[in-house]
C-alpha cells in the first residue's frame, strides 16, 4: 500500500544557474513537477543522506520503493511519511527486482517528471536544475543523467558510457582497454577518464543511479524492461530511447555522489544478475546474423569473466 499524501505545488518554482554553453545563464525551472522514485533493499545508512538530499532539493514528491528492509527501517520510513506529506512509501510487494520496483514506483507518481535515484546517491545543490535544464532543452523522447562522483569527489565509472556491444564489454571487463592508445578498435566503453564536456552532451548511455525522464516518454518508450531483475536494465532504455529518435544526454554540471554497493545484497546473486542481464541485451539488440553469431559465441564468455571476478572478489574479502 502506499503511505502517505501526494504533494504537487505546481506553482513552487527554483532557480539555478547552469553551466551550460558559454557564460552561465539564469533558468526557473518547476523542481515541484519532479516525482523521485528510490527503490530500495536492505538499503544502507547513506540513505537518509540520499532522502533529505531529495526533500533540500524541493522536488514535489518522493516515493521510497520498499523491496526489502528490516522493520526498525521500514518504522523510521513510515515515520518520514508522516512528517513531510510528499514522501510516500510503497510498500507489501515483496522483491520484484529493480526494474519493476522503478515502475511500480512510476505508477504512482503524479509529477509530470519522473526522475529515478539509487537509494545510496545524494543530490548535489542544484543538482535537479541542471537537469531539468537539459531536460526542457531537448525534444521528446529523451533520458537526462548526471555525473556520478566517489567519497573524494572523482567521477565514477558509468555516468557516462559507450555504446555497449559484446565486444565493448570483454575489452572493458579483460582489460583490453588499455591498447586503445593503439587503436580504437579497444576503445573503452567507459569514459569516466575523457575530459568533462562544457555542457550537456549526447551519449549512448547515462547511469541508471540517476535518471530523468518526461513522464510522458517513459511510458511511450515502455518503461524498464521487468525481465531485467538488477543491472542493464538502464542500458537497455537508454538504447531503446535512441532507437526511437531520441538521446541519452549527460549533464557534468549535475552532480551527484554515489556511494555503491551498500545494500546488503549477496555479490553472487548481484552479478549473476547482471551477467544475464548482459546476456538479454546482447541478443536483444543483434541486429544482423553475424551481430547474433557473435553474441551466441562471446555472452558464454563474458558471463564466466564476471564470475571468475565475482569469486576471486569474495575471497579476498
Amino acid at each position: 500500500m502506499v503511505l502517505g499524501v501526494r504533494c504537487m505545488d505546481r506553482c513552487a518554482m527554483y532557480s539555478c544557474r547552469t553551466g551550460a554553453g558559454k557564460g552561465n545563464s539564469e533558468v526557473t525551472v518547476p523542481n515541484s513537477s519532479v516525482s523521485v522514485v528510490i527503490v530500495t533493499y536492505f538499503t544502507g545508512p547513506s540513505f537518509w543522506k540520499c532522502l533529505d538530499s531529495c526533500l533540500n532539493s524541493e522536488v514535489g514528491q518522493i516515493i521510497i520503493v520498499n523491496n526489502g528492509n528490516r522493520p526498525e527501517k521500514l518504522i523510521k520510513m513510515r515515520a518520514k511519511t508522516k512528517q513531510d506529506p510528499r514522501v510516500n512509501l510503497l510498500d507489501g510487494h515483496g522483491n520484484v527486482g529493480f526494474s519493476r520496483g522503478c515502475n511500480l514506483g512510476a505508477s504512482q507518481a503524479s509529477g509530470d517528471i519522473l526522475m529515478f535515484l539509487n537509494p545510496d546517491a545524494v543530490l548535489h545543490p542544484d543538482a535537479i536544475g541542471h537537469l531539468l535544464t537539459a531536460l526542457e532543452a531537448q525534444s521528446s523522447p529523451c533520458v537526462i543523467g548526471g555525473r556520478l562522483l566517489n567519497e573524494d569527489g572523482t567521477e565514477q565509472r558509468g555516468a557516462r558510457r559507450g555504446k555497449l556491444t559484446p565486444w565493448s564489454a570483454l575489452v572493458a571487463m579483460s582489460g583490453l582497454a588499455w591498447f586503445e592508445k593503439f587503436s580504437p578498435m579497444f576503445e573503452d566503453m567507459h569514459w569516466e577518464k575523457r575530459p568533462l564536456p562544457d555542457g550537456p552532451q549526447s551519449v549512448p548511455a547515462v547511469s541508471g543511479a540517476c535518471m530523468m525522464f518526461r513522464k510522458s516518454d517513459f511510458i511511450e518508450i515502455g518503461r524498464f524492461d521487468e525481465r531485467y531483475f538488477l543491472h542493464v536494465e538502464d542500458l537497455d532504455i537508454c538504447r531503446r530511447t535512441i532507437r526511437a529518435g531520441g538521446k541519452a544526454i549527460f549533464v557534468p554540471t549535475a552532480e551527484i555522489t554515489h556511494f555503491g554497493s551498500t545494500s546488503r545484497a549477496n555479490i553472487f546473486v548481484v552479478n549473476w544478475t547482471k551477467a544475464t542481464g548482459l546476456v538479454r541485451y546482447f541478443y536483444r539488440f543483434s541486429g544482423s546474423f553475424i551481430e547474433r553469431m557473435i553474441a551466441v559465441l562471446l555472452s558464454p564468455v563474458i558471463v564466466a569473466a564476471i564470475m571468475i571476478r565475482t569469486i576471486a572478489l569474495a575471497f579476498r574479502r
